[in-house]
This record gives structure tokens, C-alpha cells and sequence, in this order.
């Protein structure tokens, strides 16, 4: 399977949201209520996608991955967004997902090395990753993140969950 990782376009953000829909619903199936779920793949979800994209500050990354010419997942990272421990200067990966038939065959690991190359810039990177998502943690560790032991809780559609903080070195590409 022969896997691009590019930029993202304005024209891609449809693609992206499907992504992030399909691989919310897959991933977090018994974990997330059903309702935010579906709510994922509406019109308003669209549109946020767009203002975000159209308002995103210029030190941070959107990039898609295709094969055959289809985006079946996408990475966006940037400087780390303000945490409760309030360590400056390092990178995040905000988000990584690709779709569920796309999973273990290399996608993701062409993402992730995408989405590090852009942050090298950062002595560390981190990610947060919810703790029953032990796939996604799996994958993780694979690939060099390690579990910083922060953790936080998250608020999804009424149900308290809690979020993992990983971190690996960031010039460590």
C-alpha cells in the first residue's frame, strides 16, 4: 500500500471530517455516548471544521494521508495547547485518526512521522489519548511515546473520562 502524506487543503476538510467521524465511531464505540457520536457527522461539524481551518494560527500543521488518491486519515499538531502543569516550549500532536479499514496496514505510522517531522522544533512532544482507547495507546507505544503520568479528566457527551498524557523526544525524529 502506497501511502502520501501531504499538506491538507480547504478542499480536504470534508474528507477530514468523515475521517474523524468514522474513526470516532469505531474507536469509541462503548466508550463515548452514541449521541456525541452521531453528532460528529452533521453539517454544524462541518462547518466547525471550516472556521477552524480558515483561523488556524500559522505554526500549526493539518496533513492528510491518501492512498489511491482517497484521504483515509489526517494529523494536526502544533505547539502544545495550555496544560494544567504549565510546561512551555513543547509540541503536540493534537489529533491523528484514520479510517477503521486502514488501520495496522502503515497509515498511521506514515501520519505520526509526518506529524513529528513538522515538530522538531520542540525539544519534547506530547499527546493526549483516552485511557480505554488501548488501541490507540498500543500504537502509540510501538511507535516511542511513553505515558508521562499526567493524566486529566475529559467531559464527552454527560460521561467523565479520563485522558493519558504520552511524550517522546521531539527532535528524536
Amino acid at each position: 500500500m502506497s501511502v502520501v502524506v501531504r499538506e491538507a487543503r480547504v478542499d480536504d476538510l470534508a474528507a477530514v471530517a468523515l475521517v474523524r467521524a468514522r474513526s470516532w465511531a469505531a474507536a469509541y464505540a462503548g466508550i463515548v455516548p452514541p449521541a456525541y457520536l452521531d453528532q460528529m457527522q452533521d453539517e454544524e461539524a462541518l462547518e466547525r471544521s471550516r472556521r477552524s481551518w480558515e483561523t488556524r494560527p500559522a505554526d500549526r500543521f493539518l496533513l492528510v494521508a491518501e492512498v489511491g488518491g482517497q484521504v483515509v486519515g489526517f494529523a494536526s499538531g502544533g505547539p502544545e495547547r495550555p496544560n494544567a502543569a504549565g510546561i512551555e516550549g513543547r509540541g503536540e500532536v493534537y489529533a491523528i485518526y484514520t479510517l477503521p479499514e486502514v488501520w495496522s496496514t502503515g497509515v498511521g505510522a506514515a501520519l505520526m512521522a509526518g506529524a513529528l517531522a513538522r515538530l522538531t522544533r520542540y525539544q519534547q512532544v506530547v499527546l493526549w489519548v483516552l485511557e480505554e482507547n488501548k488501541r490507540a495507546r498500543a500504537f502509540y507505544e510501538r511507535v516511542g511515546w511513553g505515558w508521562t503520568g499526567a493524566r486529566e479528566e475529559l467531559q464527552l457527551g454527560g460521561v467523565t473520562l479520563q485522558e493519558l498524557q504520552y511524550q517522546r523526544p521531539g527532535r528524536a525524529v
